[in-house]
Parts: C-alpha cells; sequence; structure tokens
C-alpha cells in the first residue's frame, strides 16, 4: 500500500529510534507489580455518555496550549489495513489544519507484541503526546504502562488485551470480537442449513491467522459457541490451523481441508484475507457444498461476496477505527477529557451478503 512521503520518513524515524527506545525509557517505566503513578486517564474528566455506534465524531474546537503529536500503529499484512488508513488520511489534514500533527506508523507485517510495542516505545521517545495501537495480546501492557508513565495517552484499537484498561489505556474502539465469532457461528449455520443436520452432521474448517493474537482468538472461540448453540451438529475439524498473513497459507489449508476433511460444509477465517479461501474452494468448484465467512468489507472479499465464493463477511467500520480514535485522542489532550465514561467504545457491526454488500460496502 502506497504511504505517503511524510509518514515514509516518520516510520524510519521511529523505528531508528526503536532501540534506543527501550533503554531510555527505563528510568521511567514499571514493572508488572508496580502501579504507574498519576496515569494520564486519571486527570481528564469523564462525559456523561458513551458515543453512538458509528456516528462520526466532531474535532474538539479548543485551540491547544501547544502543538500536540498523535501516532496511530499499523501492522499491514493485508488489505483490510488499506481501508483503516482511509481513515487516518481522512482526519490528518483536520489534525493539521487545527495546529496538530498525526502520523501513520507501520509496525511490520506481523502482529506481534515485540513489533507494536518497540514501535510505542519509539513513539514516546520521539515525542508524541498519544498513540493509538493495536493489541496483540497481554504482553503489550508492559508497554502501555511505560508510555503512559510518561505522561503519554494511549489508546486500543481493533484489538484489546484484558488488561489493557488496568494499565492506563484510555479506550478501546474495536469490534465486540466474542459476539462477533458468535454471530460468525450463526451465519455458518443459516449457510449450511441444507447442507448438514443431526442425521448428516457437518465439519467446518477453521483458520486464524494467528492463536497468539488475542482479538483472532476471541472471534475464534466465539465462533466455537455459536456453532455449539444453533447447530452443534457443524463441528470444527479440531481447533483450526494457523495461516500467519500469507494468502498462499489460506489457500493451502482451503485445499487440505477440503481433500482430507470428510463431510466438510464450510470454512471460517478469523483475520486477514478470507478471499484467498473462497478463491480456492471456487476454483475446486466447491462452492455450493462449502460455505466461506469472514470478516471485513475489503475489495477482494466483496468481490468474492458478488461472485458467490463467499457466503457472508462481517464488517467493523476500519474507517472509524482510526478517524474515530484519532478525533478522541486529540479532544482529550486539549479538552482534558475522556470520549466516554465507558473503556470500550465499540464499533457498528454489520453483516455484508450478496442480497446487501453493494450498499453495506459502500458505507464509510
Amino acid at each position: 500500500m502506497p504511504i505517503d512521503k511524510e509518514s515514509s520518513v516518520k516510520r524510519a524515524k521511529t523505528f531508528a529510534l526503536a532501540a534506543v527506545a527501550s533503554v531510555a525509557l527505563l528510568d521511567g517505566c514499571t514493572t508488572a507489580q508496580e502501579t504507574p503513578t498519576k496515569l494520564p486517564s486519571n486527570t481528564l474528566t469523564t462525559p456523561p455518555t458513551t458515543p453512538p455506534r458509528g456516528e462520526r465524531p466532531a474535532l474538539s474546537t479548543t485551540k491547544p496550549t501547544k502543538p500536540v503529536k498523535i501516532a496511530i500503529i499499523a501492522i499491514e499484512n493485508n488489505p483490510f489495513f488499506a481501508q483503516v488508513k482511509t481513515g487516518y488520511d481522512a482526519v490528518k489534514p483536520q489534525i493539521e489544519a487545527a495546529g496538530g500533527a498525526v502520523d501513520w506508523i507501520t509496525a511490520g507485517t506481523d502482529v506481534t507484541v515485540d513489533n507494536v510495542g518497540d514501535a510505542i516505545n519509539a513513539a514516546v521517545v520521539d515525542g508524541y503526546d498519544a498513540v493509538a495501537a493495536l493489541m496483540p495480546g497481554d504482553g503489550i501492557c508492559t508497554y502501555i504502562r511505560r508510555a503512559t508513565a510518561k505522561g503519554v495517552l494511549v489508546a486500543a484499537y481493533n484489538g484489546n488485551a484484558s488488561c489493557a484498561q488496568s494499565s492506563g489505556a484510555l479506550f478501546f474502539h474495536g469490534q465486540d470480537l466474542r459476539s462477533a465469532g458468535v454471530q460468525a457461528g450463526n451465519l455458518m449455520c443459516t449457510a449450511t442449513k441444507d447442507l448438514a443436520s443431526t442425521s448428516k452432521p457437518g465439519v467446518v474448517g477453521v483458520e486464524t491467522e494467528s492463536f497468539t493474537f488475542q482479538a483472532l482468538e476471541e472471534r475464534r472461540l466465539g465462533f466455537l459457541d455459536g456453532l455449539k448453540q444453533s447447530c452443534p451438529w457443524v463441528t470444527p475439524s479440531g481447533g483450526g490451523v494457523e495461516y500467519g498473513a500469507s494468502t498462499d497459507r489460506v489457500a493451502s489449508a482451503t485445499r487440505e481441508y477440503m481433500t482430507s476433511t470428510k463431510n466438510l460444509v464450510g470454512i471460517y477465517v478469523t483475520g486477514g484475507n478470507p478471499q484467498a479461501a473462497a478463491q480456492t474452494v471456487a476454483s475446486a468448484g466447491n462452492t455450493t457444498t462449502v460455505k466461506v465467512i469472514g470478516f471485513d468489507f475489503t475489495a477482494e472479499n466483496v468481490a468474492q461476496i458478488k461472485a458467490g465464493n463467499m457466503y457472508a463477511a462481517i464488517g467493523q467500520d476500519p474507517y472509524g477505527q482510526s478517524y474515530d480514535t484519532v478525533v478522541w485522542l486529540y479532544n482529550a489532550l486539549v479538552d482534558k477529557q475522556k470520549p466516554s465514561p465507558d473503556y470500550f467504545i465499540p464499533t457498528a457491526t454489520v453483516v455484508g451478503t450478496r442480497a446487501n454488500i453493494t450498499t453495506v460496502s459502500a458505507t464509510k
């Protein structure tokens, strides 16, 4: 994905400082047993209501007492993050017009605690006042504590960590991940109602980008719950397989399921690149007997849904994950107020099928 020149410079500077950051932050960091003193979130007032889902927040008109800098840290390993970046691209000129700055920082292609954590460390050293980041797992909380101890506001987006809030994160903006997984399970039951029954049990292949990425584990476990609740005669083939960020591995896992799994009726993909599973099923001529369900209305997924190769995808407002998060961080910096009385600010969840995909995929 093309990145603007300014962001490229920022990324280069950020990662050049990553090694220094780990050492430089030690003087002010806290351990897992220590509690950060005077976390920034404790100094902010609390509004009475939670922002409504899907509505874009307005940028504060309060003039900052000094220029503010915000970093949004992303992993770029599938088309979903191109959609997240559209929200950043839209909010960036608004922040600049208000006298602030916001930068898109790529922390590599693998969703790991080290990759994201090093980027957070480096952003703190580089003088950012607020950081929005994915939360690969609970190990990221050490980095959150270090940042908040330095007075930096931290927000989680896309995926949360169970210790993020207690470590000082201001809010989490993203999908209700477990519920989305349950919804995917229910969709699979609907998709396979003519393919499996109590008298003819079916099997679903589960493909996950990473078993260690907490957000995707929530989706995977929720999916299993959804099957048990709505169609217990459809069961997973083992616990699932991991494919990393590779479309080739999605394709090979899908082929393996189709050739080795008896009574296969579906493929569920928890993370990026589900279109590769749909394409593989279509190439084998199995779209009527193997239903594919995944996430996100990327151009690739939309094309597969329109072609009838993917049964459904569940959207998670990628535009808002960046746009809303950046606005809320900016407002918190200049108005000294949290965006919500609740830590979790959910995105709108929308299901896209062949019947409505053109409409829902066009929504910003």
